[in-house]
């Protein structure tokens, strides 16, 4: 495989040329999510850029990060990519890492040490975290595994109450385990 990654650099956000074919749209909720964990941890990836051998550095991602650093210089992994290629990585690296499946019992366990001060950080959190009680008690529960065990059961009708007492007594007292069924 190729490295793409010609350098590394801190460069002021403003200064990136954004793609005219990019695709995302960020929402509100977004940009405040993502203001809130870089107020809270800073940069931790860098935007990827073509340097178009003009001076000039264009974004292939990372466009809300620069819109929100705005004059602050910003960490990019300068890619040596034509335009097309380019294209390419915009048009699939995000959609490539949203088809990773989500292991929901470990993401609410992450989610569960993460601790914050920001409500918009909280929420997106909170959001993300889908505990299904179900499958939680289902983790949780006792192990029931003896009773996937082949049972014979007899049913008896009865006329009525009085029927059906005497024959649990009788029963119980020949030491057959039994119990009332009333339908």
């Amino acid at each position: 495989m190729k490295d793409r990654i010609s350098s590394f650099r801190r460069i002021k956000a403003s200064l990136l040329k954004r793609n005219a074919g990019n695709w995302r749209e960020h929402t509100e909720s977004q940009e405040t999510a993502l203001r809130a964990i870089l107020n809270e941890v800073g940069f931790a990836s860098a935007c990827l850029v073509r340097d178009c051998k003009n001076g000039t550095f264009e974004l292939i991602d990372g466009h809300l990060r620069a819109d929100i650093a705005e004059d602050e210089r910003v960490p990019c992994l300068i890619l040596n990519v034509t335009k097309k290629e380019a294209d390419k990585i915009l048009a699939t690296f995000d959609v490539v890492g949203t088809m990773a499946k989500t292991d929901q019992l470990a993401l609410d366990r992450l989610i569960g040490t993460v601790s914050t001060e920001s409500e918009a950080l909280r929420n997106l959190l909170d959001s993300m975290k889908r505990e299904k009680l179900e499958v939680q008690e289902m983790c949780e529960a006792d192990d029931e595994a003896h009773l996937l065990v082949d049972s014979y059961r007899i049913l008896i009708n009865c006329e009525n109450e009085a029927e059906q007492v005497a024959l649990l007594k009788r029963f119980k007292k020949e030491g057959v385990t039994c119990r009332a069924w009333i339908s």
